[in-house]
């Protein structure tokens, strides 16, 4: 009995093999099994393509979402000012509580005795206060620094007032610095907002303010009131409606002119007393 089902068994194999045989004679065969194995291979090759770009979108947000910050919410945290434009104008020292305003910005709108009181006297004659003058309580010197970042564009000695240095912050926008003791920058030096430029003192043309440092602002040689744009950025400052004063302010050659005038003086005295003992010499010859 199982020899007659393993001679069943074998003739259905060779039965099949023959079918198969047959098959893959035919011309259209090997054709279909190419296009059949291509036709695999592509799909999954789409297949893991498609994988492959699903994982790539998701792995910018889940793995880089640690490195870079994309918020654009404006109230967690705002963009870094870059540039002296986005720069906020303060007062020339390292703690604004030190110090206090000894002399005020003279302003044309402000009252008669408020003006009395930004008048500084010097060599007989009152002049407009073109700035601000900042001291310490206890009378002792401090830093000055720059209000702004810029380029200095002045730093000297002037006989009457102080060491000088004036700091450039484009658009014809200047901060001057006067009555320091001593200067520690050059000019041409590009230094930062909060830079120390020197330390305050006294000056011969307001001796008044003891030892401070006086602090302008100009645009176009035209001074304005600092205390109007403190704490704005460069951008925000307009000076259109503000009232400027263009008064002068004497310096090293009004000293100079005042110095020749008085040896002038000196020497018309001591050639009236010179022409005064010769007449009284001839006085005498003549009596006698």
């Amino acid at each position: 009995m199982k020899d007659q089902e393993k001679k069943v068994s074998q003739s259905k194999e060779k039965e099949n093999q023959g079918q198969v045989k047959e098959i893959t004679k035919k011309p259209w065969f090997w054709p279909a099994v190419y296009l059949t194995v291509c036709a695999v291979l592509l799909s999954s090759f789409f297949m893991f393509q498609g994988g492959g770009t699903d994982l790539a979108e998701e792995d910018p947000t889940e793995e880089n979402e640690g490195i870079f910050d994309f918020n654009t919410d404006s109230e967690d945290e705002e963009a870094v000012p870059v540039g002296t434009e986005e720069e906020q104008m303060q007062l020339p020292v390292f703690d604004e509580s030190v110090v206090n305003v000894v002399g005020h910005f003279y302003d044309h709108n402000a009252t008669a005795e408020e003006q009395e009181a930004a008048l500084v006297y010097y060599n007989q004659t009152y002049y407009q206060n073109k700035g601000i003058d900042l001291a310490n309580a206890d009378g002792e010197t401090f830093d000055v620094t720059a209000a702004l970042s810029g380029e200095v564009v002045r730093a000297e000695q002037d006989s009457l007032l102080g060491h000088v240095v004036e700091i450039s912050h484009g658009d014809d926008l200047v901060t001057a610095y006067h009555s320091l003791q001593d200067l520690q920058v050059e000019e041409g030096d590009t230094i930062t907002k909060g830079s120390i430029i020197g330390t305050a003192g006294e000056n011969e043309y307001n001796r008044d303010a003891g030892v401070h440092v006086h602090f302008e602002v100009r645009e176009n040689g035209v001074a304005y009131n600092p205390m109007d744009v403190m704490n704005l950025r460069v951008a925000e400052m307009s000076f259109d409606d503000a009232d400027g004063i263009d008064e002068a302010t004497p310096s090293d050659e009004e000293g100079d002119d005042e110095a020749d005038e008085r040896e002038d003086e000196d020497t018309e005295l001591e050639e009236e007393a010179s022409d005064s003992d010769s007449d009284e010499d001839d006085d005498t010859e003549e009596e006698e």
